[in-house]
């Protein structure tokens, strides 16, 4: 008997938005909890982000000089941290609310035909979609901004980044802070619902009865294909041709794999949905191999089910390729570093400074030995118009370089001189490594006009080409110019020849012996290091964080299906093992496109500096490997649920 008019319109006048998101609170918890914790944690992690921020923003205007340098560095890391939170975030929390939507499309479906306009719908999700951001947002920032604020203040002071006498702002700053960052949040939130929003409305009720809300990715469509091959024409192929232009050096054409890695795992999960159903018939082949009863079930989930295939490897393509390309190249740049040091130091101590202390620019005498100040200053080469692509290339910077003679240098330091000869750069004479010199097409004997660190244009004889440039400056010249031409100088380091336990140590100076300083020798600096670090940890955990919410929505829809393997005759450690191999042949297929193209982007890194294969001498890319496997594996079996009894099995089906 179909309801009288009235009758439909009391009940979709009953309908209010708080009533229907109370309502999928108590029935499908599971639902809200993937958008409730990307909410909660981005919010934690981006207030105590924004407060570290501002202590150094404030900082930065210290009379101090080194406080404020301090603070200057503090605040560049920070501002890249926050960048890759918001971004990581957009997409995080814009895949969890497109799939949380797509599950509730029988909801929608019920409204509509209770006489529910496409409007309505529409403002029902947005307010959805405010009253979780705002709730959740709220309570993470509560409780998670101010520990994480701490312990990274606490994290900065200890590299050297803070001053110990830095605090964090005051509690109404603070509280100001955090509600806009909420507040943030809230409208990107809303932002990412909007296509979902617009999409509901749009569809037929009929339609949408129908659909079973499995779609957990989004769907082959023109749009993605072309938005996918765009980025390969116009932001990979250019990167690629760069790498194959015959007159750059080989360093500089290696040190653009990572930016080619940067591109690629991003274009690569654009065009997932036509690259994942060929990896499958490999990864479902194994299973039958490996369990030849329920590896032929999970291969065929596998095949059958594409587009949840896709969402779980996309995921792990980011964390993994990213992870791993970042570390390999720093792993193997500072493995080039160290080899070079060990290579070029000759001398028999070096004396290094603390952050704040200048060492000085003229090394004194001291009994039973001598010591060679290495100059801190910088040079600016004329632009190479004849270089490939020299149009487009901004004028050069200052670059970093040494001021001392060659006759000294010689004596400490082994730059591998292949063309002339170090000891001939005095005077008006300079040494350059040999990037620099093919790069610009310098011979030996050729005149240069070169600014030097305090704008004066000078022309300098270029002396002698060096090879090992890695480790240290592409420029080296005289004292005497460095000393005239640099305001204030001081020395970046002092090398020892003779007794070293005889020099006059100041306060804030380290004098190490060769053995000691090559055994502690750092290649990167202490804000390099948390850079890295930081940028792999939030990549990884906000790529993660989508995989575990997936998995988890991906097992919730399937359960009529565990329900009908169960009635066929399948066990319940034959339906856990099921869940298992499915789960991990779709991590699989995202962990093949990632080794892929890590290895493509960093073998020609390793090539060029002389390593048959890259170097990750880390313990980050072991444990990267298994908090994926960790955070893929248990929100599907804890959603799935593969022990329960079959009447269990069934009862959950129904509802």
């Amino acid at each position: 008997m179909t309801p009288a008019p009235g009758l439909i319109a009391i009940r979709a006048h009953r309908i209010t938005p708080f009533r229907l998101f109370v309502s999928e609170l108590r029935a499908y918890p599971g639902r809200v909890a993937g958008a409730a914790t990307a909410f909660a944690i981005t919010a934690a992690c981006v207030s105590a982000g924004v407060l570290l921020l501002a202590t150094s923003i404030g900082a930065s205007t210290s009379r101090d000089a080194a406080v404020a340098a301090q603070a200057e560095a503090a605040g560049n890391l920070l501002s890249l941290l926050l960048g890759l939170l918001l971004m990581s975030s957009v997409m995080v929390i814009g895949s969890t609310l497109s799939l949380w939507t797509a599950q509730r499309q029988s909801q929608f479906a019920v409204c509509r035909a209770l006489g529910v306009t496409a409007g309505r719908v529409r403002r029902m999700i947005v307010a959805d979609v405010v009253r979780l951001a705002l709730l959740t947002s709220a309570v993470g920032a509560a409780l998670g901004a101010l520990p994480l604020a701490a312990a990274g203040h606490r994290l900065l002071i200890g590299a050297g980044l803070f001053p110990s006498t830095l605090g964090l702002p005051d509690a109404a700053t603070g509280l100001a802070l955090t509600a806009g960052v909420c507040a943030s949040l809230c409208l990107v939130g809303v932002l990412a619902a909007l296509s979902a929003a617009v999409a509901a409305g749009r569809a037929d009720p009929i339609g949408l009865l129908k659909d079973d809300g499995a779609a957990l990715a989004p769907r082959r469509s023109r749009a993605r294909l072309i938005t996918g091959l765009s980025v390969v024409v116009l932001l990979c192929g250019p990167i690629v041709l760069v790498m194959l232009v015959g007159g750059l050096p080989s360093t500089s054409r290696a040190a653009v794999a990572p930016a080619l890695a940067l591109m690629i795992i991003p274009t690569l999960a654009v065009l997932a949905p036509w690259i994942v159903p060929s990896l499958t018939w490999p990864v479902g082949i194994l299973l039958r191999v490996v369990d030849r009863r329920v590896g032929r079930i999970a291969a065929a989930g596998l095949r059958a089910a594409p587009v949840r295939t896709t969402a779980i490897a996309v995921p792990v393509l980011i964390a993994v390729g990213i992870s791993v390309t970042l570390l390999g190249a720093a792993g193997t740049v500072d493995a080039a570093v160290q080899r070079e040091t060990q290579q070029s130091l000759r001398a028999d101590g070096v004396v290094t400074a603390d952050p704040g202390t200048l060492l000085p620019a003229i090394a004194a005498p001291y009994p039973g030995g001598a010591g060679t100040a290495l100059i801190a200053t910088t040079v600016t080469a004329p632009k190479n118009t004849a270089a490939p692509f020299a149009e487009f290339t901004p004028p050069a910077a200052g670059a970093r370089a040494w001021g001392v003679d060659g006759d000294r240098l010689g004596t400490v330091l082994d730059l591998g001189v292949h063309a002339g000869r170090m000891a001939d750069v005095k005077g008006s004479a300079f040494a350059v490594s040999a990037n620099q010199a093919d790069a610009q097409g310098w011979q030996v004997g050729r005149r240069v006009r070169m600014t030097l660190a305090d704008g004066t244009a000078q022309t300098l004889r270029l002396a002698a080409v060096f090879d090992r440039a890695l480790a240290f400056p592409e420029f080296v010249i005289p004292a005497r110019l460095a000393l005239a031409h640099t305001a204030h100088p001081t020395a970046e380091q002092i090398l020892l020849t003779g007794r070293t336990s005889t020099w006059p140590v100041r306060h804030g100076e380290h004098v190490y012996p060769r053995s000691a300083y090559l055994s502690s020798f750092a290649p990167r600096s202490a804000i390099d290091e948390i850079s890295v670090r930081l940028t792999v940890g939030v990549v990884t955990g906000y790529a993660l964080l989508a995989a575990a919410n997936t998995c988890s929505l991906a097992q919730r829809d399937r359960r009529a299906l565990r329900s009908h393997l169960r009635a066929l005759g399948l066990g319940r450690f034959q339906l856990l093992r099921c869940v298992l191999y499915e789960v991990l042949g779709a991590a699989a297929v995202g962990l093949m496109l990632a080794a892929a193209t890590a290895l493509a982007c960093l073998m020609p890194l390793a090539s060029a500096f002389g390593f048959g294969r890259p170097v990750l001498g880390d313990w980050w890319a072991a444990a990267i490997l298994a908090v994926v496997l960790t955070a893929l594996v248990l929100p599907g079996v804890l959603t799935a649920h593969p022990l329960r009894g079959i009447k269990r099995q069934f009862s959950q089906a129904a509802s």
